[in-house]
């Protein structure tokens, strides 16, 4: 498959990617998915395929791809000349490129090329500017506050399509292109990239059938060190032995909880999110949003983070501020049940943070009786509830925030 140039010159290319962990280094590509724009956002083309990542795909409650579906499936090296064809001379576009990129750059450095610093947009990153209502930072976030319907089976060519349709609005928002976005379509088609023989390899589209997930029940800790890992991690003696630790009894630190799943839905992003730490909190909310975080995501959160140039007292700040945030949004119905705090202090468990810490930044959250009970973010179905006014802010910063009835405002004052 090409790029045709029947609808104007290509000059976006969009690109999405599913991965069998959230670490470059220690993770891969399981599947890519590409849609070329013209200069107006119109599409021009489009491919999609499964890629062998020569290794277990992971759980496929995140991506819905089986080991049996990737088996004869082009690997990485063999399909990255192809790719570098469909790449090149265009901007890269995509929703958490940053988290995309991590990768791209990863698989192409195993192949021993290096992949050039593309010119590139974040529909995440950029979202806020064009959706000033917008409450958090997935692409269903940003699709709903667009307008723009999220349409076709879960895959790597569905979010692809959403994300340029995406940016089409964001195009449509100016009667010119912003700057310096002018400047990325000249860079793009002056960057040089590496010359990697094509070869020949069979596209492998993603099954249509419908998959079951594993019983989370029957997946158990498989070493005696990630047993003695996560015994630790749920707070037994650090000095345990591996030998002492019953592999099948080990206790499972992961965070299984349909609550966890929805406040991440509803919670707002901060504004004083850098484009890394959206990037990082980004996959954060996919990790959760699948109503599972497990102990070795939170560890492989490391790995990303070092991918992404985040020290670790920033990754850090993330953490308190993600928990502080996913608390105020629980408050949104006016109380934290016991069973919501044990979730949120889960969650905290497996980000670094104390069960202390986290139930200071339960109760700094807590609606008082100045500002009234904060009300959920744009799009929640408990945001009818309340009228305009001020409100401790969901964001996690000091003071009130003013909402307007139906979202927040960018007006704050001190409490």
């Amino acid at each position: 498959m090409s790029v045709t140039d029947e609808a104007g010159a290509p000059t976006w290319v969009v690109i999405d990617a599913e991965t069998t962990g959230l670490s470059p280094k220690e993770h891969r590509v399981v599947e890519l998915a590409i849609v070329v724009l013209d200069e107006r956002g119109n599409s021009m083309g489009e491919a999609a395929t499964l890629v062998n990542p020569g290794m277990d795909v992971g759980p496929a409650d995140g991506h819905g791809i089986r080991n049996e579906d990737v088996h004869d499936a082009p690997r990485f090296d063999e399909l990255s000349g192809w790719l570098v064809e469909w790449l090149r001379g265009k901007v890269l576009v995509g929703h958490n490129l940053l988290f995309t990129s991590a990768f791209l750059d990863e698989e192409f450095r195993r192949t021993g090329f290096e992949m050039p610093h593309v010119p590139a947009i974040c529909t995440m990153t950029n979202a806020p500017r064009y959706l000033p209502s917008l409450p958090g930072r997935t692409l269903e976030q940003c699709c709903a506050a667009a307008g723009i319907p999220l349409d076709g089976p879960r895959s790597a060519l569905t979010n692809a399509r959403a994300a340029g349709a995406l940016f089409g609005t964001f195009l449509a928002q100016r009667p010119t292109l912003p700057s310096p976005w002018v400047q990325y379509i000249e860079r793009a088609r002056r960057m040089s990239w590496p010359r990697i023989p094509m070869r020949d390899f069979q596209m492998a589209p993603r099954a249509e059938e419908e998959w079951e997930a594993a019983d989370p029940e029957q997946t158990a800790v498989v070493s005696p060190e990630m047993a003695r890992m996560a015994a630790a991690y749920a707070g037994l003696s650090s000095g345990a032995a591996a030998s002492d630790v019953d592999v099948k009894e080990a206790p499972n630190p992961e965070v299984d909880s349909e609550f966890v799943a929805d406040v991440v839905e509803d919670a707002p992003r901060s504004p004083e999110e850098s484009g890394p730490v959206s990037a990082y909190l980004g996959a954060l909310d996919n990790a959760v949003s699948d109503r599972v975080l497990s102990f070795t995501e939170a560890i492989h959160l490391k790995d990303l983070a070092a991918a992404l140039a985040i020290f670790e007292a920033e990754q850090s700040d993330a953490h308190r501020q993600y928990v502080r945030t996913l608390a105020a949004t629980a408050w949104a119905d006016k109380q934290v049940t016991d069973e919501e705090r044990d979730d949120l202090v889960a969650v905290g468990r497996l980000l670094d943070l104390s069960e202390t810490e986290v139930d200071v930044l339960i109760e700094e959250t807590k609606p008082d009786a100045a500002g009234g009970s904060a009300p959920a973010t744009s799009g929640s179905s408990s945001s009818s509830e309340y009228e305009a006014g001020w409100y401790p802010d969901p964001y996690g910063q000091g003071g009130l925030r003013w909402y307007d009835g139906e979202s927040w405002t960018h007006h704050t004052h001190a409490s």
